[in-house]
């Protein structure tokens, strides 16, 4: 009895002793699945949250598996690509798609994918400071300054694309129904701030890894941000710590995978979009940042579907013998020079032909036959066309629809094709045509520019433009245009119509047309002047998008409001 007893005492000590804050004794702390309180604590557990900021931004806005994914919405719709996909009908970018109620579009292309980065940046920056994180002073420092990049790259894409929207910048712990917008000024003032801070804190170009973010990077949008803020001069000094960085440059020399190919001929310009030759250690200083697309490789990703989408349907492609019978153009559906596309977009007139119709176009480096394929040589031996090509000898397209022409052919942007370079895994085993691949053969599998030098002279040309300084943007201007070997622009010549021009011309399938548009207030004048398939249908209000009615309905203790015309 005395030996229970004491066992008692004993026991009621421990209580005394490790339980004299109840609150702290009953909390259970997880430890087989991750948790608030034990998810943001290392510096691993931090590294993994900003590493899935990487994958967001690039799994939403940088990766096209159809035509409906955001770098093909940005580009459809504009003076630059139409699409087709149920053809004969018309996509109503002025009416059925751009309303509030269309979730698919209006939501999901944009604002919820942002607004989650922005969350889960919040959640990053604000646990941090907490009293859970083991994070060192230097450490603490990197994490924010990383994380808040991709909140002001997030704002920046909202206000070019939807104008006033809610500024958050904590983290959201319960359900909130009381949101509402900034200006699109007060945001662009956000997201300058964010990158300013990550300008000043992230590592330098060359300090990092292939795809991680670095100064120049944050520098080079925080000059496209000043831009729409109205201050030139800062939108100049930030480029200017993108081009006049000691290891940027323009790629002026043939480099990389495909210089000394056999087959394939080319220029430098080509030889920027071939395989392996994005990252800056293939010795491209042009690259700013890159997103990586590896091919079966965890944690990379199958391929920008770029191939399937803008590349026409050449395997349907029919041709007439001389007795009438019809054979395809190639005897199997998929080659090694342009995969397996689809043709769910076509170029305008405008990108394959107006805009290089110019003074000195025909010399222009980004419109060479490497570059812009317009004519295709039959490969089919059972063909009495056979080794012709078919615009230029007049070979007889068999035409069963008008898809015939608008799918199957028009123009190929070498730029979206990995010519001469799909995985050895996508070759077909009927090797009958040298160069037959299978169905899975429509990607890109390359990596990805998201910021290139090229554009960030472009960009402090437009500033330059803005301070009503012609001469140093027409400097420029004609420094991406010398690249180009193409005529220089004389000051005097140079607007900002020039200037969207030549964003065209060199960042065609590259850069948001879109957002690019939108954030000028340029999207309907310049649709339907350029477009005038979707373009007749726009009117004035769809220079901005649509707020989302699903998120009006559900703020109802605040009015988030709705955009003009909508």
């Amino acid at each position: 009895m005395k030996t229970i007893k004491n066992k008692f005492l004993i026991l009621i000590a421990c209580f005394l002793i490790l339980g004299c804050n109840e609150d702290s004794f009953l909390e259970e702390i997880p430890k087989d699945f991750l948790s608030p309180e034990i998810a943001y604590v290392t510096v691993n557990d931090f590294d993994a949250a900003v590493l899935n900021l990487y994958a967001q931004v690039r799994n939403e806005f940088y990766t096209s598996d159809n035509q409906n994914s955001f770098p093909a919405i940005s580009w459809d719709g504009t003076d630059m690509v139409y699409a087709h996909k149920n053809f004969g009908t018309r996509p109503d970018w002025g009416g059925s798609l751009l309303l509030p109620t269309n979730t698919s579009l209006v939501y999901e292309a944009m604002w919820r994918p942002a607004y989650r980065i922005i969350y889960d940046v919040n959640v990053i920056i604000g646990r941090s400071e907490g009293p859970q994180s083991q994070l060192t002073a230097e450490q603490k420092k990197r994490v924010q300054a990383e994380a808040a990049f991709f909140r002001g790259f997030m704002y920046k894409m909202l206000a070019n694309l939807y104008g006033d929207v809610p500024i958050v910048l904590e983290e959201v712990t319960s359900p909130r129904r009381d949101f509402v917008r900034s200006s699109r000024e007060e945001v662009y003032r956000q997201s300058a701030a964010d990158l300013l801070l990550a300008a000043q804190e992230l590592p330098d170009v060359d300090d990092v890894d292939n795809s991680r973010i670095n100064k120049l990077a944050a520098y080079h949008l925080l000059s496209e941000v000043y831009i729409s803020l109205g201050k030139w001069q800062e939108a100049v000094n930030a480029a200017s710590q993108v081009i006049d960085h000691p290891q940027t440059a323009l790629m002026t020399e043939r480099f990389g995978s495909m210089v000394d190919h056999p087959t394939f001929g080319g220029d430098v310009y080509w030889d920027l979009f071939r395989q392996g030759n994005q990252n800056r250690m293939s010795g491209n200083t042009e690259a700013i940042w890159v997103l990586q697309y590896e091919f079966n490789v965890p944690g990379g990703n199958d391929g920008f579907q770029l191939e399937r989408t803008v590349i026409p349907r050449l395997w349907q492609a029919k041709i007439a013998n001389n007795d009438g019978s019809v054979h395809p153009l190639i005897p199997y559906p998929n080659t090694n020079y342009y995969g397996r596309g689809s043709g769910f977009m076509s170029p305008t007139r405008y990108l394959y032909d107006n805009i290089w119709r110019k003074s000195g176009y025909d010399q222009d480096m980004r419109n060479s036959e490497y570059n812009i394929v317009r004519d295709f040589i039959v490969n089919n031996p059972s063909s009495d066309h056979n080794g012709k090509w078919v615009f230029k000898d007049n070979v007889p397209i068999a035409l069963s629809s008008v898809n015939d022409t608008t799918r199957n052919f028009f123009p190929v942007f070498a730029k979206a094709s990995v010519v001469g370079q799909h995985p050895t895994e996508l070759y077909h085993n009927d090797q009958t045509v040298p160069g037959s691949l299978t169905n899975s053969a429509q990607r890109t599998f390359r990596d990805r520019y998201a910021i290139r030098l090229a554009e960030t002279y472009l960009l402090r040309a437009e500033a330059y433009l803005g301070m009503g300084d012609k001469e140093n943007a027409a400097a420029d201007v004609n420094t991406v245009r010398n690249r180009a070997q193409a005529p220089v622009i004389n000051p005097a010549d140079l607007d900002i119509d020039y200037l969207l021009d030549e964003r065209l011309r060199e960042l065609h399938y590259e850069s948001f047309r879109l957002l690019t548009l939108t954030r000028l207030g340029k999207l309907v004048e310049w649709t339907k002047a350029k477009n005038p398939w979707v373009g007749e249908l726009y009117q004035a209000h769809n220079n901005l998008w649509p707020i989302p009615f699903n998120e009006i309905e559900k703020n109802i203790e605040a009015d988030l409001g709705q955009n003009p015309g909508y």
